[in-house]
C-alpha cells in the first residue's frame, strides 16, 4: 500500500511537471507564426459558435440574395430593362446589373469585417472571455486579427454565394480572367480595412455600446462607396470623401477586374491608391488601438459594461 501511494504520488509529480513544461513552452511561443496559430483558433472558434445555430446559417445563405434583389428591382423599374445608355456615359459600361451585382457583393464583405470585427472584443467581454484573452501570450492585435480572418472567411462565402446566384439566375456576365486580378485587390484592401476596423474597436472599447458611432461610420461609407452607383452622381464634396475611402477603390478596382478582366484600364489608379491607404489606416489604426487599449487596461475599465 505504501509502495503503491508512492508510485502514485511520482506519477502525478510527473504529471504536474509535464503540465508546468506545457505551460512554459506556450508562454514562450513568439513570432509570426504563434501568432498565426493564435488568430485561426479565434477564428474556428466563431465559426464554431455560429454553426451551433441552425438558424445563423440559414440566414447566411438567404442573406446574400436579400441584399441583391432590391437593387434589382430598383434597377430595372427605372431603366426598364438590363442596359442603361447613362450608366454607359458615366463609367463606360451599359451592363447595370453586373455593375450593381458585383459592387454589392464586395460591399457585403466590408460590411461583415466592419460590423463582425468591430464589436469582436465586446462580443468576448459579455461571455465574459475578454479579460482571459487579455491575459495570454499573444499580441493584443491578434485577437482582432482572428476575428477579421473569421469574417473574412465569412464574408468571402457570402461574396461567392451572391455572385453565383447572380450568375445563374440573372445573367450576370463575369470575366474569368479577372478573378485572381479581383483576389489580389480584396487582399491590397484587407490592411487598409483592418485600420478601419480597428478604429471602431477602438470606439467600441471607450463606448462600450457604440453601435450607434458604428452605424453611422459604415453608412458614410456606403453612401460614398460606388456600390450601385458611380462616383460622378456625387455630389463634390462626398466625391473628395469618396477617394479617401479604401472602401471606394476596393470596389472599383474587384467590380473592374471581374467585369472587363486584364482589360480593366483603371487598374493601375486602383492598386496604387490602396497601397497607399493601406500603410496609412493600418499605421494611424494600429497606434489608435495600442494607446486605447493601454489606457483601458490603466483605467481597469476592461471589464466594465
Amino acid at each position: 500500500m505504501l509502495n503503491d501511494g508512492r508510485r502514485n504520488g511520482v506519477i502525478w509529480g510527473d504529471f504536474e511537471m509535464e503540465k508546468q513544461n506545457i505551460h512554459e513552452r506556450i508562454w514562450q511561443r513568439q513570432g509570426i507564426r504563434a501568432e498565426i496559430r493564435a488568430a485561426s483558433a479565434l477564428a474556428i472558434k466563431q465559426w464554431k459558435v455560429e454553426l451551433s445555430y441552425p438558424l445563423s446559417v440559414l440566414w447566411f445563405i438567404v442573406m446574400p440574395i436579400l441584399w441583391l434583389v432590391p437593387y434589382l428591382l430598383v434597377g430595372t423599374s427605372v431603366t426598364g430593362g438590363m442596359e442603361s445608355g447613362s450608366l454607359q456615359e458615366l463609367v463606360g459600361t451599359s451592363d447595370w446589373l453586373s455593375y450593381v451585382a458585383i459592387g454589392t457583393a464586395y460591399t457585403g464583405l466590408a460590411i461583415s469585417l466592419l460590423w463582425g470585427t468591430g464589436f469582436a472584443l465586446r462580443r468576448e467581454q459579455n461571455v465574459g472571455t475578454l479579460e482571459t484573452l487579455m491575459t495570454t501570450p499573444i499580441k493584443r492585435e491578434t485577437i482582432v486579427w482572428g476575428s477579421t480572418l473569421h469574417n473574412l472567411q465569412h464574408g468571402g462565402l457570402g461574396v461567392v454565394l451572391q455572385l453565383g446566384v447572380s450568375v445563374l439566375l440573372f445573367g450576370v456576365n463575369l470575366s474569368i480572367w479577372g478573378v485572381l486580378p479581383a483576389l489580389a485587390v480584396v487582399g491590397l484592401s484587407i490592411l487598409a480595412m483592418q485600420g478601419l476596423v480597428l478604429t471602431v474597436v477602438c470606439i467600441v472599447l471607450v463606448a462600450k455600446q457604440a453601435w450607434m458611432v458604428v452605424e453611422f461610420l459604415s453608412s458614410i461609407l456606403l453612401l460614398v462607396a460606388p456600390m450601385s452607383y458611380p462616383l460622378a452622381v456625387l455630389p463634390p464634396l462626398l466625391q473628395y470623401v469618396a477617394l479617401a475611402s479604401p472602401l471606394t477603390w476596393s470596389v472599383e478596382g474587384f467590380r473592374g477586374f471581374l467585369m472587363q478582366g486584364l482589360a480593366f484600364s483603371a487598374a493601375m489608379n486602383a492598386v496604387v491608391a490602396l497601397v497607399v491607404l493601406d500603410v496609412v489606416f493600418i499605421v494611424i489604426g494600429l497606434l489608435l488601438f495600442r494607446l486605447t487599449e493601454r489606457n483601458i487596461r490603466s483605467r481597469g475599465a476592461l471589464s466594465e459594461f
